[in-house]
């Protein structure tokens, strides 16, 4: 076999979920595309740090690039993301994910209107993501900073897995002899061993109506 074909199959097996077969899939699909498609894919990805940041207050994918945000973009500028940019957004509410698109999921529905925190994954040893990996210490302090008249309420949105169970079990210890605050959980819509990425809209509905 080719060895810049295996090198390029190696690369793309670091990607998370990809397997030796699916890379080679995609390999063979890349080299189906024209000179100009594979230049922009390439240049998308040489960009992807400086094009792409994170919202310095929750971790979403940021409005736009530190310093090249305009003046005119609502409040955008420091690196801050839409909804945390938002004043309109309830600040006595803030939801806890593991990912970026499990962010998402939830926005779609319509229904939440509050804040929210992406720690960047689920506590799992195994794999080499701790508490002190994860985006637990920002969480620590964004918590320390709120100051709402009514309490804030901590919406414990990890995926209803084992690792999502233990992430969660840490936050509420984390939290546990902390006044003012309500900690609540995703309640039924989420089938155990499911992930939010995939869940549909209704179902996320009705575990945010019914969290407990």
């Amino acid at each position: 076999m080719n060895q810049k074909f295996k090198a390029t199959i190696k690369l793309l097996q670091k990607l998370p979920g990809v397997g030796p077969r699916q890379a080679a899939r995609f390999v063979l699909a890349l080299l189906e595309k024209d000179g100009s498609e594979l230049n922009e894919l390439g240049q998308a990805i040489i960009n992807l740090k400086k094009d792409i940041r994170l919202c310095r207050e929750c971790f979403n994918l940021s409005a736009a690039p530190e310093g090249r945000a305009s003046p005119t973009e609502g409040g955008r500028e420091n690196n801050l993301c839409h909804i945390c940019s938002d004043p309109k957004r309830d600040q006595t509410k803030l939801v806890i994910l593991e990912k970026v698109t499990d962010l998402d999921s939830i926005e779609k529905t319509g229904l939440y209107k509050g804040l929210y925190h992406v720690l960047g994954g689920a506590i799992n040893p195994l794999d080499g993501a701790t508490p002190e990996t994860l985006r637990f210490r920002e969480l620590e302090k964004r918590v320390a900073n709120f100051s709402t008249n009514g309490g804030l309420e901590l919406i414990i949105a990890t995926n209803p897995t084992a690792t999502g169970e233990t992430t969660a079990l840490y936050i509420r210890d984390l939290f546990k002899n902390k006044s003012g605050l309500i900690i609540t959980r995703l309640g039924r819509g989420l089938a155990s061993g499911s992930n939010l990425e995939y869940a549909d809209e209704i179902t996320l509905r009705n575990a945010l109506e019914y969290r407990k």
